[in-house]
Formats: C-alpha cells, sequence, structure tokens
C-alpha cells in the first residue's frame, strides 16, 4: 500500500482489535505528520564491540510494520508530562519504527531525539506471556552508543493493557572532554525480560541500531558562582532546544568535606517566575578525574513555558557516605538566569 493510500484511507472505516478512538486518532495523526527517518546502519556487531563490555549482536532490527499497531504509535504520551519534560517530542524527534519479534516477545523502537547532550528513546512491547503488572528488562540492557565511555540515565516500563507495555529511557553518553559529536549511532540489545510479581524471564534475540543527528540550540553563558564553606558551584550555561533545557555546571569542594562525605552530588529545584516547577529534587550526569574534588556535569529538564522571564536553579549537594549509610544536604543559594526574550 502507497503512501497516498494510507493518506486517502478514511481511518475510522479500518476494523481494529482492542482499539479506542483515540488510538485510532493516534496512528492518522503519526501518519500524516512529517517526521524524518533514522538512518538504519546494519554493521550491529562491529558498533557493540566498538563500545566495550556490549554482548555481540547476532540479528538486525528491519523496519516493519510496527506503524500500523495503534498502541505501538505516539508512545510518549502514555507518559506523565506536568513538568513539560517531553513537550514537543513528538514534533522534533526522528521516527525509528523498528520492529523485532523473539520468543513471544515483540520490541518495537517508536522515536529517539539527541539534544547534544542527553538521548531519549520511545519503545513499546507486546508480549504472549503474562508478565503481570510491572516487567524490567534483565540486565546489560542499556543502551550503547559508539564512542562513549558508558552511560548514565533513567528507564521507566509502564503496562498500559493485557500484555501490552510502553518504555522510556533517558540517558546521557559519557564522551571524552566532554566533546559530544554532532551524529550520535546507538546500539541496543536487550537480552531478557523479567516480571516483577513472578519468577518469568523470557531469554531472546534482540538487536537495534540507528543514528541521530543533535538538534539545534541556543546557548545562553551564564558563569555564576554561589558557594558555602566547603562547595563552590558555578552555573556555566543554558541551552534551550525544542525538546529540552540543558545546563552545564562545575563544582569544587574541599578536601575536608570529602574526608567526611565521600560523595558530593548536586541535585536541583528549578523553577520560573509563573511558579511552574521543572525540576524538585532531580539530578544529572558528571565526571570527576580527582574522585569528586572537581566535578563536572549536565541537567536536563523540561522546556520553558511560555511567558516566563526568569529561571531560578538552585543547587543542593547531597553529601553522602554511600550504600545508605547516610547523608546531608547542602542549600545553597540560587541563580536568578534573565531569559532572552
Amino acid at each position: 500500500m502507497s503512501m497516498k493510500d494510507w493518506i486517502d484511507m478514511d481511518i475510522d472505516q479500518l476494523v481494529l482489535l482492542d482499539v479506542t478512538d483515540i488510538e485510532k486518532a493516534r496512528v492518522k495523526q503519526h501518519i500524516l505528520k512529517k517526521h524524518k527517518k533514522a538512518p538504519i546502519w546494519r554493521d550491529i556487531a562491529v558498533a557493540a564491540v566498538i563500545i566495550g563490555g556490549a554482548s555481540t549482536a547476532t540479528g538486525f532490527a528491519f523496519p516493519s510494520l510496527a506503524a500500523q499497531i495503534p498502541f505501538m504509535n505516539n508512545v510518549i504520551n502514555y507518559f506523565d508530562d506536568e513538568e513539560q519534560r517531553y513537550k514537543n517530542f513528538e514534533a522534533y524527534s526522528t521516527d525509528i519504527d523498528l520492529s523485532q519479534t523473539s520468543n513471544g516477545i515483540t520490541v518495537m523502537i517508536d522515536n529517539a531525539v539527541y539534544d547534544g547532550t542527553n538521548i531519549t528513546v520511545s519503545f513499546a512491547i507486546e508480549t504472549d506471556h503474562d508478565f503481570g503488572e510491572t516487567m524490567r528488562i534483565s540486565a546489560p540492557n542499556w543502551f550503547g552508543v559508539v564512542g562513549a565511555s558508558g552511560s548514565g540515565g533513567s528507564s521507566d516500563i509502564t503496562k498500559i493493557s493485557d500484555r501490552r507495555y510502553v518504555g522510556l529511557s533517558t540517558f546521557r553518553p559519557h564522551f571524552k572532554n566532554d566533546q559530544y559529536p554532532e551524529t550520535v549511532e546507538i546500539t541496543w540489545s536487550p537480552q531478557a525480560f523479567n516480571s516483577m510479581s513472578n519468577d518469568l524471564e523470557i531469554r531472546g534475540n534482540w538487536s537495534f541500531g540507528f543514528s541521530l543527528d543533535r538538534l539545534e540550540g541556543d546557548i545562553q553563558l551564564v558563569n555564576e558562582t554561589v558557594q558555602s564553606k566547603d562547595v563552590k558551584f558555578t552555573l556555566k550555561s543554558v541551552e534551550f532546544t525544542d525538546v529540552s533545557t540543558v545546563i552545564a555546571y562545575e563544582q569544587v569542594v574541599t578536601d575536608e568535606l570529602l574526608e567526611q562525605w565521600p560523595s558530593i552530588t548536586p541535585v536541583f529545584q528549578v523553577t520560573d517566575d509563573l511558579g511552574h516547577v521543572y525540576m524538585d529534587g532531580g539530578g544529572g550526569g558528571g565526571v570527576s578525574t580527582n574522585n569528586g574534588k572537581n566535578f563536572k556535569g549536565t541537567t536536563t529538564f523540561g522546556t520553558i513555558h511560555e511567558g516566563a522571564s526568569q529561571l531560578f536553579i538552585q543547587p543542593v549537594e547531597i553529601a553522602s557516605l554511600m550504600s545508605g549509610q547516610g547523608h546531608t544536604e547542602i542549600k545553597l543559594d540560587p541563580i536568578v538566569i534573565e531569559l532572552k526574550k
């Protein structure tokens, strides 16, 4: 069936199983919007070796009929977005539309975006097995990025109907000297899926590879410092993209503080002059070459609400003994950023 046939089709006349009117609308929206397609590169096994520590992929992910499965489109809409973390994700993300089935589990990557620091990938899962209310991907399960020494982030899988799940992963790859490339090449080879409510584990062979171009953003230099007796924090810049806001910072802590608390990590409270909350204790990723004395990092949150003229960023240092042995908080003064109109 051609694209013209799809566009001319009366989607309300389609016969769909277990599909709501909302899901029909999502299919129609997905067909009509003009997203760019991600380049799909085939040498997955080589990429896995370059990353290091990743298992060698033995299969390939090819475009499939995944775009015709209603619940597997616009996955981002299933996730709560009161903090505008995913605003414009659908408009500016890249359509991946890759699907693989193994041992009764179909995994489909829906969309992905690279804001120059972080990568967000939405995906969906349909299974013949009963995983119950919660599912997780067995380790090692993380996305790999060619040329990166590793990555950190978060992943969430939510059940939306009987044996159907949607997932969202946001991660920050670590590159040498924080030199982020214009294009990233991504691999993903989940090895098994586990139920969180029973002993079920299903292993299989799923392997994906695709690349993403960096979104262009506007960088506003800040270079403002706040400090306490033992911590000096400098907000270097704020970058505004169509899908996110990224702050870059540096901090220096004293040897005396590190002797008492071996881990000093900032989290953030971010609001604007209209009262919107963008972060309330969230953190980010970073790197230190001297056991935490000097630390460079970035933190990402959602796009700024229209009409806001000031952004308030308050660092809160979490000084920890690690391994759940105790911690304390060091609250620094907020930094006020005048937003450019």
